[in-house]
């Protein structure tokens, strides 16, 4: 049974690891200024993007101020696009690892880790019940 308790042990640290370096990329990912921008109307309108691709700034020039509500949104529209595409176009394999949320990784990681070792702890205890009971039959 100490085998089995030296796997359940074991696994418990590779799962912690994980989750240290879940949590290593969440922290890394919070770090990271802006990933990239766009503009429209001149300038006049500007999006600025994380690397996780939310809006991290967005800035509108007095003079927009006097364009319908449709116009404007049209114009924050594309200059977000703009801002997007160039995010996506610097590095494919960042834009990918940007998409993942590390927090929620880092949390589904430690409910894997919890219900391992949970797991494991239930097949060590039918283990030790199913050798008491070759140990009765044959004593």
């Amino acid at each position: 049974m100490s085998d089995l308790s030296s796997i359940v042990g074991d696994i418990d640290r590779l799962m912690e690891a994980a989750q240290r370096e879940a949590e290593k990329a969440r922290d890394a990912q919070a770090q990271v200024g802006a990933a990239a921008s766009g503009t429209a109307l001149d300038g006049k309108v500007t999006v600025k993007l994380a690397a996780d691709g939310r809006v991290s700034e967005l800035v509108l020039d007095d003079e927009v101020m006097s364009m319908s509500a449709q116009q404007l949104a049209r114009e924050i529209s594309s200059a977000f696009n703009h801002a997007w595409a160039g995010a996506r176009s610097q590095d494919p394999a960042a834009a990918a690892v940007a998409a993942i949320d590390p927090a929620a990784l880092a949390s589904r990681m430690q409910e894997l880790r919890e219900e391992g070792v949970r797991s494991m702890q239930r097949i060590t205890e039918s283990l030790g019940d199913v050798m008491q009971k070759i140990d009765r039959r044959l004593s």
